[in-house]
């Protein structure tokens, strides 16, 4: 029997829907609360979960806790069921869509597999099983856990994953000082080419192109994007959109959006890499589109 196991805090907006996606399944549903506030744990009640006060118990302790025997599956209280089937195997990936952004995560696992991290939990355990599953979020995480992760640090203050999820966070909320501060941080104890290193280089070309448009550090960090991952076409638009909004090189930049559609074609699957859709087609066309009318128009210097 599959087990669907959710933490909520203070979800009630989202909650119902989440539980109403899952119905279907014949599912067992438990939720462990993390200190709601509001109506969540109520609504679950209604619905027939199985509610665990957990109150401030770090998120991988608690999907442990919750962990029965057989198959799990790990679901956000800001997520719903959309399509799939229950796969067979005792660890599998879920696909999740979030407006256009496409990721790939463990969401699947039998005992004794297990979660890490304290902030951001994950299985701790590695597979090649993709399921059908897709999951689609209807809501988003908060991001009020500053006080997790400096427990984490204090446990073990050189550890190089807090400095990751904290540079994701600090994004998430505008913050690019202290997102630049905590990913450099972060890149100076894992110089791997893993993906958390090279989306994070990612998210500091993007910020230093679209925040600093600083043209060289935006750049250097694309070029060791493609290096490790030349089939993302996310990583190309952004190259062309160097070119196209900072160097005003509008040839060049159609160079790379079509690289972006070319090479994008091309990318393997299944892929756990995070996946922007409309950066496979529609954004690139767009941008042609633009460049070509920049380049026909003429120059206001023209005798």
């Amino acid at each position: 029997m599959l087990t669907i196991q959710i933490l909520t805090r203070n979800n009630e907006d989202t909650i119902r829907a989440c539980i109403e996606s899952t119905l279907r399944l014949n599912a067992e549903i438990v939720v462990g609360d993390l200190g709601s506030t509001d109506n969540t744990i109520s609504i679950c009640d209604e619905m027939g979960a199985i509610t665990h006060h957990l109150g401030g118990m770090e998120r991988h302790e608690a999907r442990n806790s919750l962990t029965k025997d057989g198959l799990n599956l790990a679901l956000e209280p800001w997520e719903v069921w959309s399509q799939g089937l229950i796969p067979n195997a005792d660890c599998a990936y879920a696909t999740i869509l979030n407006n256009q952004i496409i990721s790939k995560e463990i969401r699947f696992w039998q005992k004794p597999m297990s979660f890490i991290n304290p902030t951001f939990e994950r299985v701790d355990a590695e597979t090649t099983n993709h399921s059908n599953v897709v999951l689609y979020s209807i809501g988003s995480r908060d991001y009020d856990y500053d006080k997790l992760m400096l427990a984490q640090w204090k446990k073990n203050p050189v550890l190089a994953a807090p400095y990751y999820y904290q540079a994701c966070v600090e994004l998430a909320l505008r913050n690019y000082p202290e997102f630049f501060r905590s990913a450099e941080h972060y890149l100076f104890r894992d110089k791997s080419d893993s993906m958390s290193a090279i989306m994070l280089r990612y998210y500091m070309a993007y910020a230093h192109m679209f925040v600093n448009k600083k043209v060289r550090p935006a750049l250097q960090n694309l070029n060791l994007c493609l290096c490790a991952k030349p089939m993302m076409s996310e990583f190309w638009c952004l190259m062309a959109d160097v070119y196209y909004h900072l160097l005003k090189d509008w040839r060049k930049a159609i160079d790379f959006y079509e690289n972006a559609m070319i090479l994008g074609s091309r990318r393997k699957t299944p892929d756990t890499w995070p996946l922007d859709l409309s950066k496979y087609n529609k954004y690139p066309t767009k941008m042609i589109e633009s460049c070509q009318k920049l380049l026909d128009r003429p120059s206001i210097y023209h005798a």
